[in-house]
């Protein structure tokens, strides 16, 4: 079973929009995938952040202790952000307006959404219906009450109204 945390966005409708679930503990696709990861979920400072360290710290340590020991910090920083990736996520949707809703718990990520659904406290929030669209041009009086004279003349290309 996988624990998720639930984040609502502030002022959002409640028909469960602005709701995000976020996984807890390792992420393999931002192991694996560090900047395409970042990028993914739009986490600027955080991409910013990762590149600027991975080109520092690649850069000396393959200075001081050459090839391999760069090769091997940066498998260890691809792992710390392997493990840090979904805390990065929380604290750049913590400080965009999201609040903590909930922790909830379920097989997949589907599963946890009906769990947290199912035991949701709030209304939802359901747009009435919108007003009845009137008639942009008024419509034509039909031929039977339209008055005689000079409306029977045609001008353009179509004989009748409509036709």
């Amino acid at each position: 079973m996988r624990i998720y945390t639930v984040h609502e966005l502030q002022g959002a409708p409640l028909d469960g929009a602005g709701i995000v679930l976020v996984k807890e503990g390792f992420s393999f696709p931002a192991f694996v995938f560090s900047w395409a990861w970042l990028l993914w979920h739009r986490l600027w400072i955080a991409l910013g952040l990762w590149i600027g360290l991975i080109a520092v710290i690649s850069f000396f340590v393959e200075r001081l202790a050459g090839a391999e020991a760069a090769a091997l910090c940066s498998l260890a920083l691809q792992l710390l952000l392997g493990f840090e990736a979904n805390d990065i996520r929380r604290w750049t949707m913590e400080r965009k307006g999201y609040r903590l809703a909930g922790i909830v718990g379920g097989s997949s990520l589907e599963e946890a959404e009906r769990n947290f659904f199912a035991n949701w406290g709030r209304p939802l929030d359901i747009a009435p219906e919108p007003p009845a669209a009137k008639a942009v041009w008024p419509r034509r009086a039909p031929a039977a009450e339209k008055p005689s004279g000079d409306g029977d003349r045609v001008f353009g290309l179509f004989p009748k109204a409509g036709g």
